[in-house]
């Protein structure tokens, strides 16, 4: 399948009735399954995923929906941040909305289902040029909109370092 590796998962993480919440300064909050995902416009790009460990698994097939088109449902602020919670307790990444609008929650990786030791059911791909690998939040279950930028709950850079042998 893939050329990732892999992390012990959390006892936190469950899989069993997953949903991804789009929750905070939105019009309509909203609540998906991943049957609901997949009903959307789902996109296939390709990328290569650089970790700050070292090592790069190139030429990853990721399949998934994009950000926008979840947030459009759900008619956010017009300018904010969204911080993107993980069931890895107390993971959580914070983006402007206008670049968390390009992610993709992906839900597929190398034409399978994305399994749980890479963030599966649903894990957030940042598509843009200067991503960091701990942004790619694995396990996501929400997305919490703000107009003010998150700063004690934005956990992904200091977690991710420190796990790192």
């Amino acid at each position: 399948m893939t050329d990732l590796e892999t992390h012990e998962v959390p006892a936190s993480v469950s899989t069993d009735d997953w949903r991804l919440q789009i929750t905070g300064a939105v019009e309509r909050p909203r609540q998906y399954t991943e049957g609901e995902i997949r009903e959307s416009r789902l996109e296939t790009f390709t990328q290569d995923f650089e970790c700050v460990e070292g090592w790069v698994a190139t030429g990853l097939d990721w399949k998934g929906v994009r950000v926008g088109t979840l947030l459009d449902e759900a008619d956010p602020v017009d300018e904010g941040y969204g911080l993107v919670r993980s069931m890895d307790e107390g993971y959580a990444c914070s983006f402007r909305l206008d670049r968390l609008r390009d992610a993709v929650v992906a839900l597929e990786v190398d034409g399978e289902a994305l399994p749980v030791e890479h963030g599966g059911p649903a894990r957030l791909v940042p598509t843009d040029d200067g991503r960091d690998c701990w942004e790619s939040v694995k396990w996501v279950t929400e997305i919490q909109i703000s107009e003010e930028e998150p700063t004690k709950d934005d956990t992904a850079s200091d977690i991710a370092l420190s796990r790192i042998d």
